[in-house]
């Protein structure tokens, strides 16, 4: 697949305005030399080995410090259980060279995760889920916090739409805090401030809300999984986020979908059907938390959740038209919800106080001083059940607080990780996901590009290059794209096309396209964005290989991709003389993705053609059913999206001659 980006931004706009101030560079100063951890009791990482974290505290709150192995007792849903691996874990914050150490590289990142003695925190501020207001005070709270820590305490902050893997730690807390401040929410405005939000700004602010969820669930589920790689010992995620809900009440009042700002949505809701809607709500986002659940508990990852609302007695204000049943309503579910991911995982909730210190000092000193230990389950369960753990001390007034369980891994989990190592995945695959990923972060005025070939009237082959931003209403006209001015030069130095790609006034969004002729082989573009103004946006350079439809194999052109929501638009590109492509290869689960590509066998027979869904791995999900021959050598593939659980996907055609075999991917992900 020819996809790219114009230019690729650094990360996320949303997450760079956090992550980019949070800088891994320390003191120039020579680095200390490394003392080597102490010897540490090996704990075992086998399928059936599970670790518990244990704080015990006395009757006044302090930690108890001596005890042993023999002190405890281990009960798998009441079963005893041998404990194995044993160790006490305290950290002293007075400075030590290894406190002092700078985190310069990735490796350095990874050493200092997996001392025993730092604390490892992740703050994931959730601006899609918390007002603007409360963001205002709850940062200013949270970075005074931040900036008391100590060179122990290793610190990242994130957000829905960050990568975990682009998570840097830090001990410079005055950064650290520095990034926290630019913490804006965003709780009901729809205002886009990133290429995939684009994408969806002109979804009702429902379908909206959803995919927020969605994102932010996602995060969550890859943070967990993230930090179980750092190390065994407790890890902190400190979530701070007014709750999540599927539904929008009548009256609320929203910014960015309705283009007037502060305009209220929904219909009346007399019979109070809206307060049913979101009981059911709450409990589908439950079910889906289950997945963040299960995998918190596998990596020892502690959520602690923090309510910016605070002692809050009313979810909306008097500004919205809401229900006084609904606020209550909301109010109570997503506190509630609040309660539970950190209940579910080990942590604790910091939810109904105004004042956060003691919750957030709580939180730093449950990971300072526990215990931890390690035992194989002598049920070896292959349920993928969660099985509760029982931890009890043989000492009279003392507290014991650990995590209530854990989540088995299923047979089918277990087969995979037990098995034979898998080849690795091909080639072609990978450039087609790294592709897609190429999609992620762009900034306004570096638009969505895509190149294709087929066979033309001529004896050259058929280029097309199509393009597109998401920018929405609201944007404005000085940073949105109007048109693209290119130049393609084939690798002998001949110009072979010049000229502006205009934008399509019947498209609903920025999008144009345009055809040439070109030669087989390299060809190099040189793409200018520009305004209305002829004032230039941005510029970048790409390669593009034309392919030589002389050949005597088998052959399948990059697939066309088309965008419809319903089977009537796909129906209305079909019907089209020359619709426009989608460069863009993110998708809603309510739209549906057609796609039209040409496949040319030896001598002019006409191949074969199958096709079929595969993961990110390569390996096959379904096979999808005979692409249509539409017209000479044209093929179609028209998917409903609506079964697609959110994650990437690939497409796998394959096109077989008398003599020939070729297969042709095609990435696209679905959001939600």
């Amino acid at each position: 697949m020819a996809l790219f980006r114009a230019r690729r931004a650094a990360g996320l706009i949303a997450a760079a305005a956090v992550a980019g101030t949070v800088a891994l560079a320390q003191s120039q100063a020579p680095d200390p030399p490394v003392s080597p951890p102490p010897q540490q009791p090996t704990f075992r990482s086998g399928v059936d080995s599970v670790s518990v974290d244990v704080l015990v505290t006395d009757k006044q709150g302090r930690p108890v410090t001596d005890l042993t192995a023999q002190d405890f007792e281990i009960r798998e849903d009441g079963k005893p259980q041998t404990i194995e691996a044993f160790r006490f874990v305290q950290i002293d914050d007075g400075f030590t060279d290894n406190a002092a150490r700078s985190i310069v590289s990735l490796e350095d990142q990874a050493r200092e995760a997996a001392r025993e003695d730092n604390r490892v925190l992740v703050i994931f501020l959730d601006d899609y889920h918390t007002r603007l207001e409360n963001s205002m005070v709850v940062r200013e709270r949270l970075a005074q916090f931040v900036t008391g820590l100590t060179p122990h305490d290793l610190v990242a902050v994130t957000v829905p739409l960050m990568p975990a893997a682009s998570l840097t730690f830090s001990r410079n807390h005055d950064e650290t805090a520095a990034a926290i401040m630019n913490f804006v929410g965003r709780k009901y405005d729809y205002r886009p401030k990133n290429r995939i939000e684009e994408q969806y700004a002109y979804e009702p602010p429902e379908t909206q809300e959803r995919l927020r969820n969605q994102w932010t669930m996602s995060g969550l589920l890859a943070l967990s999984s993230y930090m179980g790689g750092l190390r065994d010992g407790r890890k902190s995620l400190l979530f701070v986020s007014e709750g999540m809900s599927s539904i929008i009440p009548a009256g609320v009042r929203t910014m960015g979908y309705s283009g007037l700002p502060g305009a209220p949505v929904g219909a009346p809701d007399p019979e109070g059907r809206a307060a049913t809607q979101q009981y059911f709500s709450s409990v589908e986002l439950m079910t889906d938390l289950e997945r963040v659940f299960r995998t918190a508990s596998r990596s020892n990852t502690a959520i602690y959740t923090l309510d910016p609302r605070g002692l809050a007695v009313s979810e909306f204000s008097v500004a919205d038209s809401v229900t006084q049943t609904m606020d209550r309503q909301m109010l109570q579910q997503t506190t509630d919800q609040l309660r539970s991911i950190a209940e579910e995982t080990d942590g604790r909730p910091i939810v109904g106080r105004n004042d956060y210190a003691p919750a957030l000092t709580q939180m730093v000193r449950d990971g300072s001083t526990y215990y931890l230990m390690a035992y194989t389950s002598s049920a070896a369960p292959r349920d993928g059940r969660f099985h509760q753990i029982q931890v009890r001390v043989k000492r009279k007034d003392v507290d014991v607080r650990a995590r209530k369980g854990y989540w088995a891994i299923s047979a089918e989990e277990a087969d995979r990780v037990l098995g034979p190592p898998k080849p690795p995945v091909p080639e072609a695959i990978t450039d087609a996901l790294n592709a897609l990923g190429n999609e992620d972060g762009s900034r306004r005025g570096a638009p969505n590009v895509w190149l294709g070939a087929a066979r033309g009237t001529s004896e050259k082959p058929a280029v097309t290059l199509a393009w597109e931003t998401g920018d929405a209403p609201g944007v404005e006209p000085v940073d949105r794209v109007d048109h693209l001015q290119v130049v393609a030069t084939s690798a002998s130095g001949q110009v072979v096309f010049s000229g502006a790609v205009d934008r399509n006034a019947q498209a609903d969004r920025p999008a144009g396209q345009t055809v040439f002729d070109a030669a087989p082989g390299a060809l190099h573009l040189r793409i200018e964005s520009l305004n209305a103004n002829n004032r230039r946006l941005d510029v970048s350079d790409t390669t593009f290989d034309v392919p030589d439809f002389t050949a005597t194999t088998a052959q399948v052109t990059n697939p066309f991709v088309y965008r419809g929501r319903t089977a009537r638009d796909i129906a209305q590109v079909r019907a089209a003389a020359a619709p426009l492509a989608t460069p863009g290869r993110s998708f809603a689960r309510a739209e549906r993705m057609l796609l039209r590509f040409d496949a040319y066998g030896p001598g002019g027979v006409l191949p074969a053609v199958t096709a079929r869904l595969l993961n990110q791995n390569g390996d096959a999900l379904a096979a999808l059913p005979a692409p249509a021959h539409t017209t000479g050598n044209t093929f179609e593939i028209d998917l409903a999206l609506g079964p697609f659980p959110p994650g990437s996907y690939l497409i796998e055609i394959t096109a077989t001659a008398p003599d020939s075999t070729v297969k042709r991917v095609v990435a696209f992900r679905v959001t939600g």
